[in-house]
């Protein structure tokens, strides 16, 4: 079970870095002194099970964990190797809980079906006190888990309901279209301690979440000024005004005209039937 706490009250935990119960468990926000490996281990958090599906559309209709698990599982058959996606899972997981990771006892901690290996069970953690083991399953990591250490880390997760390939195109042709950056952590660290007027070390005792918050809030205030600047000079008109239109706020967002969700798809072609079933059934024709 997790703590009743209202959305503003979790807000507020954030905010103060404060750590929030779940599932038995005491989940904190990361700390910057484990950005490097914050780093290495969120885009697994974040990967898009539709995107997976193209190698096993049955991955498709499992929960996140399960997802993950029985890929590892089909890639060793086919390979001899593993993909080291669930493990990364697990380590963001670990760090969340601020306990120290040992590879071999955390994998030990994996417990699969008796009677079928590619399908999981549960993953044991041992509490922060070292005397109780908890059991999350696969269910309680795609309801409540995933979303937490998501919303404590200011990490966004995937709509499922976009097409992938489409993201994947539009993301591909944004990135041909820019100057190529040379990525250093140490920089961007900097980079923020100067906007802020604190020195590098200040910043290792921030929660991710704050950094990433502050970081945002540096980006946001320059495109404001520059495109308003734009603006007011004369030399440039936007048709629907300034694209970074407040400094202290995000612009709405907006899907793009080629995507769109499971719902709207349903109104569209009403007379088809129900176009939810008609995937949740692999396609094909129902009596």
């Amino acid at each position: 079970m997790s703590e009743n706490l209202t959305q503003r009250e979790r807000k507020a935990r954030m905010r103060r870095g404060l750590p929030i119960e779940a599932c038995g468990l005491q989940f904190y926000p990361i700390k910057m002194t484990d950005y490097e490996e914050f780093l290495e281990c969120k885009n697994a958090l974040c990967i898009r099970q539709t995107s997976l599906a193209k190698a096993n559309f049955e991955y498709l209709s499992m929960p996140f964990l399960s997802a993950l698990w029985a890929m590892e599982i089909d890639t060793m058959r086919q390979t001899g190797k593993t993909v080291g996606v669930l493990e990364r899972v697990i380590r963001l997981l670990y760090l969340s809980l601020r306990l120290g990771y040992d590879r071999q006892k955390a994998l030990s901690g994996i417990y699969c079906e008796r009677n079928d290996n590619r399908k999981l069970a549960y993953i044991e953690v041992i509490t922060q006190d070292g005397e109780t083991a908890i059991r999350i399953t696969p269910t309680d990591f795609s309801t409540i888990i995933r979303p937490l250490i998501a919303e404590q880390n200011g990490i966004k997760l995937p709509d499922e309901s976009e097409n992938p390939d489409i993201v994947q195109a539009e993301q591909q042709m944004a990135q041909e279209g820019e100057r190529k950056i040379k990525y250093d952590l140490e920089t961007l660290i900097s980079s923020v301690a100067n906007a802020c007027n604190i020195r590098e070390c200040e910043i290792d005792d921030w929660t991710v979440w704050e950094f990433e918050k502050r970081r945002q809030a540096i980006d946001r205030k320059i495109n404001y000024q520059i495109y308003a600047q734009a603006e007011m000079s004369g030399m440039v008109k936007f048709n629907k005004g300034n694209p970074c239109p407040s400094w202290c706020f995000d612009g709405a967002e907006t899907l793009t005209s080629a995507l769109i969700t499971l719902d709207e798809m349903q109104e569209k072609y009403r007379g088809a039937g129900d176009v939810k079933q008609t995937i949740a059934n692999g396609g094909g024709y129902t009596d």
